[in-house]
């Protein structure tokens, strides 16, 4: 069981099992903070819950156990990182509304599971985690990148919503992995998550942005 840390930031990684979300799990955690990670699977955190992202009440809940066993949260990380690819028309609507809930739906409950304890706080920062095909599309990805492509306009239109209560909420549109392609241009887990503690840690000038750390992929 967590206990509460005096004196120790906490942030919330939902998403904390995959390989981006644990890599930020890490870096926060090597930065002082205590950590909370929503997950399926749980993953690494000095508190670990399995939950399902896609439910709001769930998320809702397992935010609530964050805050009391480790403290209130003032750092939001959304990382969902399930894939699904299909040419356009190729993917069932089953298949569809999965995926846009595994990203849209657990960003949008992830928010509401601690950006209004933020608004009362009159402070906190929010990272999500989008992909670069949301700003450039392929050919064959159009079901990946409009789903991810959601989370951007979430993000921009929600800064705009909350920065007046001290809130600083911004978007990543990760590259290419090179865990997950073969390509000669690619960035790492690592890459991302110093590009999330940037935000966090000194990017007070940043609200509604969107960085992308592609490494020339979309320029």
């Amino acid at each position: 069981m967590g206990t509460v840390h005096p004196g120790k930031r906490v942030a919330l990684v939902a998403g904390s099992a995959g390989r981006v979300g644990s890599t930020i799990v890490s870096r926060l955690q090597a930065e002082g903070f205590a950590v909370g990670g929503l997950d399926e699977e749980g993953g690494p955190a000095d508190l670990p819950i399995s939950v399902d992202l896609t439910s709001r009440a769930a998320t809702i809940a397992a935010a609530a156990r964050v805050e009391k066993e480790l403290g209130p949260i003032s750092v939001l990380v959304t990382a969902p990182e399930q894939y699904d690819g299909a040419r356009f028309g190729a993917m069932s609507p089953d298949r569809w509304q999965r995926l846009l809930s595994a990203h849209l739906g657990a960003t949008t409950n992830a928010f509401a599971a601690t950006v209004p304890g933020m608004v009362r706080a009159g402070h906190g920062t929010v990272v999500t985690i989008s992909s670069w095909l949301a700003l450039a599309g392929i050919a064959g990805e159009s079901y990946y990148a409009a789903a991810t492509g959601s989370i951007l306009a979430f993000t921009k239109s929600v800064a705009l919503e909350v920065a007046a209560s001290g809130i600083r909420v911004n978007c990543i549109a990760v590259g290419p992995l090179h865990e997950t392609t073969s390509t000669p241009v690619h960035i790492t887990a690592d890459d991302v998550a110093d590009t999330v503690m940037f935000l966090v840690m000194d990017g007070d000038f940043f609200v509604g942005q969107v960085l992308s750390p592609a490494a020339g992929a979309v320029v």
